[in-house]
């Protein structure tokens, strides 16, 4: 019997990773997990899915925590309704344990938050990294997020890789930039968006089916 399979897909923003997982989870009749986990982390968190949004991907800085804990309040304050603070350990272990939860109902593909080291072991995982180069990036977001200036969009992105190398490091210990980490990386500034797609179906299409894939390994 074939037990649970899934995709995973780490990529860099402005390489179209999450378009293509899209694209790719829809021919693939794969259930599409990406910000779905964050939503139903901050249920079972007892929180409002916004106090949450900020936080896809991403850390705490020190200064967000500080504001955090005074957020609640001194005791002689003027009152003020209670902030549930969370913090980054019980929002990465409640989306690792919904990811966990969410590949035994079958066959999904999960963009981000470390799933390809998050479920060694509780799946059968083909693991892709999606990247590209810089200039082909900046032009994408400018294009994407309506940015004026290439510099601005390049600040966008150093911020955004930055927090995803802690996240990441945070979550699994690794380095997201280790090829080692994944059986298959793309770049879609050569390879286009249709290709990319056509790769990872191509194969996605050969975990769902066969019992054994003898060339699938745990990397590292």
């Amino acid at each position: 019997m074939i037990g649970p399979t899934a995709i995973t897909i780490m990529r860099e923003l402005g390489s179209g990773g999450a378009y293509i997982g899209q694209q790719a989870a829809k021919r693939l009749g794969y259930a599409y997990i990406d910000r779905e986990i964050l939503e139903e982390a901050a249920k079972k968190l007892g929180c409002h899915k916004g106090e949450l949004d900020d936080r896809d991907g991403r850390l705490q800085s020190f200064w967000e925590k500080l504001i955090a804990v005074f957020a609640v309040g001194a005791p002689e304050a003027v009152y003020i309704p209670p902030v549930r603070w969370i913090s980054d350990e019980q929002l990465v272990e409640t989306q690792n344990h919904l990811m966990e939860e969410l590949v035994s109902k079958g066959p999904c593909l999960i963009v981000g938050r470390g799933a390809f080291y998050v479920l060694r072991g509780k799946a059968k995982l083909f693991n892709v990294f999606i990247h590209a180069p810089i200039s082909f990036r900046i032009r994408r977001v400018m294009h994407m997020y309506g940015i004026k200036t290439e510099k601005e969009a390049a600040g966008m992105l150093d911020r955004s890789d930055q927090e995803r190398d802690r996240y990441i490091r945070f979550c699994t210990g690794l380095n997201r930039l280790d090829v080692r980490n994944y059986h298959l990386t793309i770049d879609t500034g050569t390879i286009d968006f249709a290709s990319a797609t056509e790769m990872i179906v191509r194969l996605g299409q050969d975990l769902r089916e066969e019992a054994d894939w003898p060339w699938v390994k745990d990397p590292l």
